[in-house]
């Protein structure tokens, strides 16, 4: 079964159950829009500390990552979104989400966020179901990109 936000009931779901996909493409303008929303420089730095690792073309190519790349912020954020077609978001809203970056996310990549229910319970201090979700991103390549575990419980 797959599990859609527009019908979820927690009574529904079964361990193994997979999650909506969603499918997510980065390029540079993405990338750029983002450090623009997320600059934290104040006008008092220089213009070298406001050079960022994963947006600036430039001084990216001398980093880490040899190039520009998504932040992680973006990401997770990616991730909530996949998470959210699934969910409804008063659920989401209280969940627990842990995420880990393995492979850069670069400008032309295409990565499928796909997830799968890998335990139900219910919670002995609420007396609701939780929910165990392992939810991965994998790029055109097969790399996994990223991954992150999360626990949504029923509200």
């Amino acid at each position: 079964m797959s599990v859609n936000a527009s019908k979820t009931n927690f009574n529904d779901i079964s361990i193994g159950d997979e999650l909506t996909e969603l499918n997510k493409t980065e390029s540079q303008e993405t990338i750029d829009m983002y450090a623009k929303v997320n600059n934290r420089a104040t006008p008092t730095e220089t213009d070298e500390v406001r050079k960022n690792l994963h947006t600036d073309p430039e001084y990216a190519k001398t980093g880490i990552f040899a190039g520009t790349v998504n932040m992680g912020v973006a990401t997770c954020g990616h991730m909530m979104e996949a998470l959210e077609l699934s969910f409804p978001y008063q659920n989401l809203a209280y969940s627990k989400f842990s995420m880990r970056a393995l492979e850069p996310f670069r400008p032309g990549d295409q990565v499928k966020y796909s997830g799968k229910i890998n335990n139900k319970y219910v919670n002995e201090e609420t007396g609701k179901i939780e929910l165990e979700v392992e939810l991965n991103g994998t790029n055109q390549l097969g790399q996994l990109i990223a991954t992150a575990q999360v626990i949504i419980p029923e509200v």
